[in-house]
């Protein structure tokens, strides 16, 4: 048999639905052109990981460069995917003298794209409150105005309310962030009375449609006897227990396949034949109004959920504990593959290992088929790309790092027997846990630990490993929510530690200190708010964490060289 082309797919962190479903499409449509899918996706979210290891993370892109690869499809993600990774990214697909198609962008001016006009779609989901629930003074609240897509939505609200003769002026509109911290202002100003109450609110993602209803219900107005809302996007959720959202599902399956259809046509010239799906269109809820919910919405009916008694046994899975005991390399790769089977239809999942160069790895352990084996296979270039798929079957693997921040091992790769799945948060603990152990045993093996006295060392390590694994979740909980950290007492309090004990751990594994890395992420955070939203700057110092906007500004000045005001001008100019 002949070889297939091997197409790159340079993907974000696959930790939402949206991102999931376009590389369900590409993988589909893949199927269809009979060619080879390498996603090249971190497991990490470059703008709420620790330095070290997002630094590290970045190196799965530098396999861009390969020769192996015949073209590339580009989803971008800026909330999980800083500029700084960006512009790397953008930088090696240039220099590979490849196509690049890029996913859901507006005119990019290096690369081709294919894009989603939300405009018919956003329009069904505002005429429903006109012509079905027969509302007047309707709200929209979109996302950041820079985005194509917010601006698609909000031309689709303003054509309708035209179309009727409603009335609306710039009182009736608001540029968001696509989050819910948009959500939360608005509800403030409808709940203080600073804007008047509608009669519905038409959002622009779900995100933000479930946040709003849950602040109005909690200061007590009803959804959607008071007002009703309505999202977009279709994610499969409830906005709360006794109300659920009308929203419209937007077809990203579709959008990832368009995407690899034209960029095979690019390629070869030829015209393949075209995948869908229909599960898109019209989510009916009782956020707007409705009474009669369509029976077949009650269900889950994708392809790629998850049976509940699946998702409930593994929760029990001892994976961390069981590849704690392992006493060497080999014994870690066993254990490990003892535990494939919380990765949900995994067909093929292999590890490659460097012997301490990075220019060279080799196979060392396998399953497939069922069938596991701790094996050592011949060394190559992780540049040779071709070895992690197989050149004749038109599959989709996924290829990440091995590493423990600065300190790699290899590659892992994932395949799936169904197009429908990609990785998910059991991969990613799978990963992690892996990654800990190939360091501690790494650490073990340099030192020539004798196996008589590894017993002892092995339960200081498995301390060691709990409290980096406890600092890591703190931490990332840190970045999420950095105005809730006010008092080092409160922290000890919550990770039951004294404070010199968590304050040397914490700078031991993370080479700061948390009061350090807190202004580090409270100073993000605003620069988020200050980019995206019009909040006020002594409002956007609370929501940060701050009690003195004057103390704010002087930390925010000294990280970034610019005062708040400075740094929202230069966003907005951008």
């Amino acid at each position: 048999m002949k070889k297939l082309p091997l197409i790159g797919v340079v993907a974000p962190l696959i930790a939402k639905e949206h991102i999931a479903n376009i590389i369900r499409g590409i993988i589909a449509q893949a199927e269809e052109c009979q060619c080879r899918v390498m996603i090249l996706s971190p497991l990490c979210s470059f703008n709420y990981c620790s330095t070290m290891q997002s630094d590290a993370e970045k190196e799965i892109y530098e396999l861009i460069s390969s020769e192996d690869l015949s073209g590339f499809i580009y989803i971008k993600d800026d909330p999980t995917m800083s500029r700084d990774v960006t512009d790397r990214i953008e930088a090696l697909l240039r220099n590979s003298n490849r196509y690049v198609m890029a996913v859901d962008e507006e005119g990019n001016s290096m690369f081709d794209s294919t894009q989603y006009d939300d405009y018919y779609d956003f329009s069904k989901v505002v005429e429903h409150l006109v012509q079905v629930h027969g509302h007047r003074k309707i709200y929209c609240l979109t996302g950041p105005e820079q985005l194509f897509q917010s601006r698609s939505r909000l031309r689709a609200y303003m054509d309708v309310m035209q179309k009727y003769g409603l009335y609306y002026d710039e009182n009736y509109y608001f540029y968001g962030t696509f989050w819910v911290d948009s959500s939360q202002e608005l509800a403030r100003r409808l709940i203080s009375g600073e804007l008047s109450m509608p009669e519905a609110i038409v959002c622009g993602n779900d995100i933000m449609a479930m946040s709003l209803i849950k602040c109005l219900q909690g200061a007590g107005i009803s959804v959607p006897g008071d007002v009703a809302v309505t999202g977009y996007d279709g994610f499969p959720f409830s906005a709360n227990v006794d109300v659920t959202l009308t929203t419209y599902a937007r077809d990203h399956f579709q959008l990832g396949a368009d995407a690899m259809r034209r960029l095979m046509r690019n390629i070869t010239g030829r015209l393949y034949g075209k995948v869908s799906r229909t599960d898109s269109g019209f989510i009916i809820g009782s956020s707007c109004g409705c009474r009669n919910i369509p029976a077949n919405q009650l269900m889950s009916s994708m392809a790629w959920s998850k049976p509940r008694m699946w998702r409930e046994e593994i929760i029990c899975d001892d994976l961390s504990y069981d590849l704690s005991l392992s006493a060497d390399r080999e014994d870690l790769l066993k254990r490990a593959f003892r535990h494939i089977n919380t990765l949900y239809r995994a067909e093929r999942v292999a590890v490659y290992l460097s012997d301490g160069s990075p220019e060279s790895v080799r196979l060392r352990a396998l399953y497939s088929g069922g069938n596991c084996s701790v094996a050592e296979g011949d060394s190559f270039s992780p540049a040779e790309v071709s070895h992690f798929a197989d050149e004749e079957k038109s599959r989709a693997v996924f290829v990440s790092l091995l590493h423990y921040g600065a300190e790699r091992f290899g590659f892992i790769t994932l395949e799936f027997g169904d197009n429908s799945f990609v990785y998910d948060g059991y991969y990613l603990r799978f990963v992690s846990a892996l990654n800990v152990e190939l360091h501690r045993v790494g650490k073990a093996d340099s030192s020539s630990v004798r196996s008589e006295a590894f017993a002892g060392k092995g339960i200081r390590s498995r301390k060691n490993s709990d409290c980096y694994a406890g600092l890591c979740r703190l931490r990332s909980r840190m970045k999420l929510q950095p105005e809730k950290y006010r008092s080092i007492g409160l922290i000890c309090t919550e990770m039951n530690m004294s404070r010199s004990t968590l304050q040397k751990n914490y700078r031991e594994f993370f080479g700061a200190t948390i009061f350090e890395e807190l202004i580090i992420f409270r100073v993000k955070k605003a620069e988020k708010l200050l980019a995206g939203t019009n909040t006020p700057i002594n409002r956007i110092a609370e929501m940060c964490g701050y009690s003195s906007e004057s103390y704010f500004m002087k930390q925010f000045k000294k990280l970034t060289g610019r005062t708040p005001s400075e740094y929202r001008g230069e966003a907005a100019e951008e």
